[in-house]
């Protein structure tokens, strides 16, 4: 079955009686394997008998073998047979108790069901308690607090961390646009509690305030989660972003500046911080192909991001240091936000799969670099 019984059930209409063609038998065929194909069809008769079903027959004109009747479809009159012959009495049964249960609820599952209705067999063990979560959303939208704080008859949170995939789709269904963030697609990144109004577990953003006039109490080196660092406003000219954790926790003091360090691809998280709204940002990423990857993706958030030690000089001048990328990790595809000197030595390691990473870069240089830019503490 391909859900068309189920379909039909939860549609109010009938598919019996139900005919199933069978395969065509070619006249060669007939002809070379007679014994073979007559002991099939006596085999398919007799079970017919046994298990209720007809068998509708056409009749061939073989020019060897005369007039042959030969099976050309069955067909179940109704919806027992056909449940007793594939054993889907019990389940289909199941099938539809829970449907009843589910429409008696949430009556807007109506289409889904019809759509997916293997689905609810999927989950036909746990189906009542994820029909309780939705309960629990559907009159308490956006709850704003942890899943483990959720008071749910017969759900814990480890059912609803296991469950995430079912309920979202299920939520979606159920939910008023305006219950839920549309924008937030996925499930990565804590994306079932982005969507449904729940508090989580944030990623962490972890910085170094590089000048000691600024310091917070005494406090330089600084953890702060995505919601805090998004409203955290220091008084500070200049942003660095290092990739690398070391590079970030060895980086020079420097005036009015802070650095942030050991994202890596996440630099998405820095989206919409007040802290780097109308400041000097400078990206120091590896001068490999995923280097140049993050800084094109960090140019998305902020227009104003310069490299810093990504360029052609730097990489001639630690050439005895350099590495290489493995084709299979590197990244291959153009990306659209590099100036047009990076953009160039980006094609060149992209064929020659030339990596320096940060650390490889001496030290002196990076302060002589950064002296260039102003005059450092």
């Amino acid at each position: 079955m391909k859900g068309e019984l189920h379909q039909a059930h939860l549609q109010g209409n009938s598919c019996f009686p139900l005919y199933i063609p069978l395969k065509n038998i070619p006249a060669k065929s007939l002809l070379a394997h007679f014994s073979e194909i007559q002991q099939a069809i006596d085999l398919l008769r007799l079970d017919s008998s046994k298990q209720g079903y007809i068998i509708t027959d056409k009749v061939i004109n073989h020019r060897q073998l005369g007039d042959q009747c030969i099976p050309e479809a069955i067909c179940f009159e109704t919806e027992d047979i056909l449940l007793k012959y594939l054993a889907k009495s019990a389940e289909f049964e199941s099938f539809k108790q829970l449907t009843k249960q589910t429409l008696n609820q949430q009556p807007v599952l109506l289409e889904w069901l019809i759509r997916y209705p293997f689905k609810l067999l999927k989950y036909a063990d746990v189906w009542l308690q994820l029909l309780n979560v939705c309960c629990y959303f559907k009159n308490n939208p956006k709850p704003n607090c942890y899943i483990r704080q959720l008071d749910i008859k017969g759900v814990d949170s480890k059912f609803i961390e296991k469950h995430k995939g079912i309920l979202n789709e299920l939520l979606t269904e159920i939910l008023m646009e305006a219950d839920y963030d549309e924008n937030v697609t996925g499930l990565n990144n804590q994306g079932f509690e982005r969507r449904y109004g729940l508090l989580y577990d944030q990623p962490l953003i972890r910085l170094r305030v590089l000048d000691t006039n600024l310091a917070i109490q005494g406090l330089m080196d600084l953890t702060l989660t995505v919601k805090e660092f998004k409203k955290f406003n220091i008084a500070v000219e200049t942003v660095f972003i290092a990739e690398n954790k070391v590079n970030g926790l060895a980086f020079p003091n420097y005036p009015k500046a802070i650095v942030i360090f050991g994202l890596g691809y996440a630099v998405n998280l820095l989206a919409d911080a007040e802290s780097l709204k109308k400041r000097a940002l400078y990206y120091w990423g590896d001068i490999d192909t995923h280097g140049f990857a993050i800084l094109s993706r960090l140019r998305h958030y902020y227009p104003q991001v310069q490299s810093l030690l990504m360029n052609k000089q730097t990489l001639e001048k630690f050439s005895a240091l350099t590495g290489n990328e493995s084709l299979e990790k590197s990244e291959q595809n153009p990306v659209s936000l590099l100036t047009e000197e990076e953009n160039l030595l980006y094609q060149q390691i992209q064929k020659s799969l030339l990596r320096l990473e940060q650390e490889r870069i001496g030290f002196s240089y990076l302060q002589e670099t950064l002296s260039r830019l102003e005059v450092r503490l």
